[in-house]
């Protein structure tokens, strides 16, 4: 594991940046055991205030459990014990939040093999199932909750073999399916952002038979159109978008989880990409990515899970399309899924992240 990390878990190179964390705090998620973690998905947790209490929570998908867990918040960086919010069967290892039926609070989409479920909140904590629908995952399960179409109702992409299909909010928790946007492959991962500048929401899927990056650029209706592409890693299991280079247009960022190394291709401002950087040797078993500015200096930087040495990896943003690997951190057992919100309060955005063993890290940002 030495040679391929080239660095001790938490020690810092000699370019390194000043993101620095506290050592990790571990709450319990109260999933079943023994668990494979999150599950199979890029995104298998999300952070957001789902029981009112100006706080961030977590929800954890449970791939062996029979439905999403969430943690409560207690605003110190610590969690509650997790409370399954849904019984809606086994094989859920991807969730996202939302608001899908108006009333300003946080709902969830959950996608298994072969479904995909809608879950309203309650606004307390506590959710009701709205709907399921019958659908097919790709290599991974992947699901995002945004307005694709413009109409000021939040609609769901969620993965399907050769691609992402989008389904129409209603505006009630219940969706209608609509179009798909297909590669020639198998798709792995996908991302939304802004990747030129016509204002619409635009998506990004890796390719994973290709070893690519395909963006789509938004047609305002809920469909895509296909434009350019990007070479990525072996086996990428997670692309996030973010304007590294500060021109106001996304560029990709991925965990590449078999060539151990994190690819940042930058944006050409249409639909494709100008510019490609890879970071090698950047952890050992790279799954999933989150994108921050962890420093306040107004550049965007990362933090990637590293499934098989159970580290969080962090990456300092240089503002022109760089980043480089400036600190690794040990967290919970094979850490899948990082979010990132300011959890205690101090104003600094920190990361949590779940994992194999029905645990949930979180790294106290302490950079000064």
């Amino acid at each position: 594991m030495a040679v391929v990390l080239g660095l001790a878990a938490g020690q810092v190179p000699a370019h390194a940046g000043t993101i620095t964390f506290a050592p990790k705090a571990d709450s319990p998620t109260g999933g079943r055991f023994p668990s494979w973690g999150p599950g199979p998905s890029p995104i298998g947790m999300v952070t957001a205030d789902f029981d009112g209490d100006r706080v961030p929570d977590i929800v954890t998908a449970d791939f062996q459990g029979s439905g999403p867990v969430l943690m409560t918040g207690k605003g110190d960086g610590t969690f509650n014990k997790g409370v399954r919010v849904a019984d809606i069967g086994i094989g859920y290892g991807a969730v996202s939040a939302g608001d899908l039926n108006g009333d300003g609070k946080p709902d969830l989409a959950a996608q298994s093999w072969v479904t995909m479920s809608t879950l309203l909140n309650n606004g307390d904590g506590t959710f009701r199932k709205a709907a399921t629908y019958a659908t097919l995952e790709g290599a991974q399960q992947q699901v995002a909750v945004l307005d694709v179409d413009g109409d000021g109702r939040r609609d769901v992409l969620s993965m399907i073999p050769n691609g992402v299909r989008t389904w129409l909010g209603k505006g009630d928790g219940t969706l209608a399916p609509g179009p798909s946007s297909t590669i020639a492959g198998v798709s792995a991962a996908f991302t939304t952002g802004r990747f030129n500048a016509d204002g619409a929401v635009d998506l990004a899927i890796n390719n994973d038979l290709l070893q690519r990056v395909e963006v789509f650029t938004g047609n305002g209706d809920g469909g895509f159109t296909r434009r350019g592409t990007g070479t990525s890693g072996f086996i990428t299991e997670d692309i996030r978008a973010g304007d590294f280079d500060g021109d106001g247009i996304d560029d990709i960022i991925t965990a590449d989880s078999f060539s151990f190394s994190t690819t940042l291709l930058t944006s050409d401002g249409r639909g494709g990409f100008s510019r490609t950087h890879r970071v090698l040797a950047s952890g050992f078993g790279p799954t999933s990515i989150a994108v921050a500015d962890f420093d306040k200096d107004g550049r965007l930087d990362a933090a990637m899970s590293a499934v098989v040495s159970s580290t969080m990896v962090v990456f300092t943003g240089k503002g022109d399309g760089t980043v480089a690997k400036t600190g690794e951190h040990p967290v919970t057992f094979a850490p899948q899924t990082p979010v990132v919100a300011d959890y205690d309060g101090d104003g600094r955005t920190d990361v949590a992240v779940a994992g194999a063993a029905n645990a949930v890290s979180f790294l106290r940002n302490v950079t000064s």
